[in-house]
């Protein structure tokens, strides 16, 4: 192992403990061993992402790539660097870029369908979903992944019966998803099958009791019912598990007003409680 190698891996090393400050003081050594080294630019890009410095990443970023411009890894990293900016169009020229370089690479494909889902694009971001299934990949991260978030965006486009199945599939694969769980509770009170809906959430619960975006869902389910009281002691609960969680106080604001409405509103109030649920657990994820 050379002596570049060894600083990297050292700053690395810091990287992974926090240890940001040490890190870039071995990337700045490492800077002066091998100025036009695109694995230098490239660590200093990674280590300022991590920081959330993200304007010092990019500039790294652009200057690795400057350095190799045929590495669509680089060109894929800064695409998601560019997503953690919310500057989704840019990333998605970004990522179009890499896939000329590599039509087959599966990380900028991924990376560019959840972009697409993040802006709304859910044809396209299914298109691309389903060829990353249709292409080898070695990501445990995407394989674990891909139904979910195919379930996410048939949910998002109105098509709940495609998600359900979606999300029951992810379920075969990985049973203990609590997220693709969740999805399906969701879909159930979609349909408008409470009583179904609160099962699930019970079921979601007994099997991670602290799974608080479940307490979420169940309390809202109940809500719907109209068993305000219930609902209410399902997020007093959670609060045990998780007192500073500010949704189930939120959602515990929401309901005790639901309790105390006598406008004939319920079902407006609950389609915008559920849907920030949903957008909520989605983000989280």
């Amino acid at each position: 192992m050379g002596r570049l190698e060894r600083i990297l891996n050292k700053a690395d090393h810091f990287n992974q403990f926090g240890r940001f400050d040490d890190a870039l003081t071995e990337l700045t050594k490492a800077l002066k061993l091998a100025p036009e080294d695109p694995e230098v630019y490239l660590s200093f890009a990674l280590t300022y992402d991590t920081m959330g410095i993200f304007d010092h990443s990019v500039l790294y970023f652009r200057k690795a790539i400057e350095l190799n411009p045929q590495d669509t890894y680089l060109w894929t990293q800064l695409g998601i660097t560019l997503t953690r900016m919310c500057k989704y169009y840019e990333a998605l020229e970004v990522f179009q870029h890499a896939l000329t370089l590599d039509h087959n690479f599966v990380l900028a494909r991924w990376n560019r369908a959840l972009t697409y889902r993040t802006l709304g694009c859910y044809e396209e971001s299914i298109s691309d979903f389903m060829k990353c299934i249709t292409c080898s990949c070695d990501s445990d991260l995407i394989s674990s992944e891909i139904h979910y978030q195919l379930g996410l965006c048939y949910f998002d486009m109105g098509w709940t019966r495609e998600a359900l199945n979606e999300l029951r599939y992810q379920t075969e694969l990985f049973p203990n998803d609590e997220w693709a769980h969740l999805g399906i509770g969701n879909c159930f009170l979609d349909f408008g099958w409470i009583d179904e809906s609160i099962n699930k959430y019970k079921e979601i619960i007994e099997l991670f009791p602290d799974f608080i975006p479940a307490y979420n869902s169940l309390a809202i389910s109940l809500a719907e019912k109209g068993w305000f009281d219930e609902a209410l002691n399902v997020l007093r609960k959670a609060l045990e598990i998780a007192p500073h969680d500010e949704s189930l106080l939120e959602n515990m604001s929401y309901i005790e007003s639901l309790k105390n409405d006598d406008d004939g509103a319920k079902g407006i109030v609950l389609l915008s409680i559920l849907s920030q649920i949903i957008r909520r657990n989605k983000l989280k994820k």
